[in-house]
């Protein structure tokens, strides 16, 4: 396709993926063989483009169905002779996100279709324009999780006997939208006060990915607290597996000359290092021919263990988490409380000031907040804990 598009063999090529599953190329989509019936028993409805030197524009998967069913002619509308590339972008784009479209845009070629209007020097404004998409978040987290996931493929690759690379494939991300859209909103969410808590999220739901945990799995992977590869996931890597820790004093940035920053934070760079081991090994374990078996043994062994340590770790956080929003409970209803007191102050100076005060209606519940001031007074202070000013402020207060 790169070297001779317009072969026959590359058009075949091109052909077998629009009859693919975006998921699954290799299998025919459902949504393919829908068309094709839909073809085969109402005929073409609406008419392809095509330039005036033979460029469909408009109409490939169509052609592709009508091809499959041994039809030997297409109906087109035919662009006129002053036509530009400009013209059929924009053509391509208006008509494949109308609504009536017969197939829509997969995850990972709406991601693709948007970088290229960025490619070709398309505002952003118009670009979300044709898309129908607001700049933010849309936009932004589109072009963030396109950057992730090529920069994740790129890290994937493993040299073959031969000398070439192989590496992940895009399709191999075509089925995390939900998570990668997930990710960039937690991430920019950390980034802001916590970037080394948001760069360790980001490699260990990396990780996660690629070991296809579930959404809620997922969600226990956090980088709040340290971070959840620093505080649960490090501590249990053996030898076999674990990143190396050394980390680069500064960084120079390239083009900046004398300017220097800090090294990546320890935590951070080894959560890179451990999602890279997870890449490899996930690339070579779906490529096996270009690869010795003892090769692929040891990569599926790593998956494996990284597997059964991820998720042991995330049973931990999830425990964790529990255990501290049970610990905190207390603590968060009285701050509940003291919430409604305010409320009740500035309540009381306005129904002074109108004068309908209703002290008995006051008093009454005043008494019960007494009665559950003694009790919380005396189940506080029970146990070995520290008796701190607030809580000595209590007894004295439920004791006068």
């Amino acid at each position: 396709m790169d070297n001779d598009p317009w072969s026959e063999a590359s058009q075949d090529y091109l052909e077998q993926l629009l009859m693919g599953d975006p998921f699954a190329p290799l299998k025919e989509d459902p949504a393919f063989r829908a068309l094709a019936e839909d073809i085969k028993e109402y005929g073409q409805n609406e008419p392809g483009l095509i330039t005036p030197t033979g460029i469909l524009v408009n109409g490939n998967t169509r052609r592709a169905a009508l091809n499959n069913l041994g039809k030997e002619h297409i109906r087109v509308g035919v662009l006129p002779d002053d036509w530009s590339w400009g013209d059929v972008d924009s053509l391509e784009l208006a008509l494949q996100l109308r609504k009536e479209h017969k197939r829509d845009y997969s995850f990972i070629n709406f991601l693709l279709a948007l970088d290229e209007q960025v490619t070709r020097g398309k505002s952003v404004e118009d670009i979300c324009k044709s898309f129908r998409i607001k700049e933010v978040p849309t936009y932004r987290r589109s072009r963030w999780v396109l950057a992730f996931v090529k920069e994740a493929i790129k890290r994937s690759e493993v040299a073959t006997a031969d000398g070439a690379a192989v590496g992940m494939r895009l399709v191999d991300f075509e089925r995390d939208q939900g998570q990668l859209e997930e990710l960039w909103l937690h991430f920019t969410q950390l980034e802001k006060n916590d970037p080394d808590g948001a760069a360790q999220l980001r490699e260990a739901r990396l990780v996660g990915l690629l070991l296809d945990l579930n959404k809620v799995q997922m969600r226990n992977i956090s980088g709040e607290g340290g971070g959840f590869y620093k505080a649960y996931l490090a501590p249990r890597l053996p030898e076999s597996i674990k990143p190396a820790s050394a980390v680069p004093a500064s960084v120079s940035i390239p083009g900046l000359t004398g300017v220097i920053v800090p090294g990546t934070a320890p935590a951070a760079t080894e959560a890179r290092e451990f999602a890279d081991k997870v890449l490899k090994a996930r690339t070579v374990t779906a490529a096996p021919d270009h690869f010795t078996r003892e090769e692929v043994a040891k990569a599926g062994e790593l998956v494996k263990a990284a597997g059964i340590l991820m998720r042991d770790s995330i049973k931990i956080a999830e425990g964790s988490a529990k255990k501290n929003a049970l610990e905190l409970a207390p603590a968060d209803q009285v701050g509940e409380a003291t919430d409604a007191i305010k409320r009740s102050v500035a309540a009381l100076t306005a129904a002074r000031s109108t004068g309908g005060f209703d002290s008995d209606a006051l008093d009454e519940n005043l008494l019960r907040l007494r009665a559950e001031l003694e009790k919380l007074a005396q189940h506080a202070r029970r146990g070995d804990h520290e008796v701190g000013d607030g809580l000595k402020w209590l007894i004295k207060a439920v004791q006068a």
